[in-house]
């Protein structure tokens, strides 16, 4: 199938179903994207030296905090595009530890693709987009370059949404994300950015217009071991790059 063959209706699906996703892990980041534990004092440097980046960078308001909404609206976004390019960036560059042999991995587009509609779906929430279904047009003009025109997207309920990223049986496990040093938190991240790829399984021939980082980035992100560093920012430069779209779309 070409992308010229995926219909609106099947990316306003499958878009419905991951913006319902999305709504609850921006509900729950601590649950979803994890990375709030602190790591015990024997674990491994790289753990460590990511609970001290995240602790520097997100500070002490976060969402959940009663002053969230009197900080300025960039500095809200930043937040979230830090927090996700931390936890979900992270996640969708695990594969890369394999380096080159990651693009074989089916998934791993879709893994760049999700953590990038994150920054979408958080830039716009806090536009004042707070509904998933408004989420679903940015997501596909963002990540896909594709103006859809179709009618209201399918969105599931909470409870049903809930569900999609709770499953935890064991044909999940199997599905799971390959473990490469992480703790518990990023665990989380990864099983959550795994589960919204899925998504995206069924749009593989448009997840070559996804946001990218740049050349450098990207060939990093090839080479064996060090890939995963040269993935990370690979992903967090199109997570930035994401949030960016989309506010100048909302604006």
């Amino acid at each position: 199938m070409s992308k010229e063959t995926v219909t609106d209706a099947q990316i306003a699906r499958a878009l419905g179903l991951y913006a319902g996703m999305v709504d609850r892990v921006l509900t729950q980041p601590q649950r979803w994207l994890g990375l709030d534990d602190d790591p015990p004092p024997t674990a491994p440097f790289p753990a460590r030296a990511l609970d001290a980046l995240r602790d520097r960078a997100l500070g002490e308001v976060t969402p959940a905090s009663p002053t969230w909404s009197d900080q300025p609206l960039q500095r809200r976004v930043d937040w979230w595009v830090t927090r996700i390019g931390i936890s979900a960036g992270l996640a969708a560059a695990t594969p890369r530890f394999a380096g080159a042999l990651a693009d074989r991995v089916p998934l791993q587009a879709a893994l760049g693709a999700s953590a990038a509609g994150l920054a979408v779906c958080a830039t716009a929430r806090e536009h004042g987009r707070t509904s998933p279904d408004q989420w679903v047009p940015l997501l596909s003009e963002v990540l896909f370059g594709r103006r859809l025109a179709t009618a209201e997207p399918p969105v599931p309920a909470a409870a049903e949404a809930e569900h999609q990223l709770d499953a935890d049986d064991a044909e999940d496990r199997t599905d799971d994300p390959p473990a490469v040093g992480r703790g518990r938190g990023a665990q989380r991240a990864a099983r959550t950015v795994w589960r919204l790829a899925r998504t995206f399984l069924g749009l593989q021939d448009l997840l070559d217009e996804r946001p990218r980082g740049n050349l450098l980035t990207r060939a990093a992100g090839k080479l064996p071991v060090v890939g995963l560093a040269g993935g990370w920012l690979d992903e967090r430069a199109a997570i930035r790059k994401a949030a960016r779209r989309t506010a100048s779309l909302l604006r």
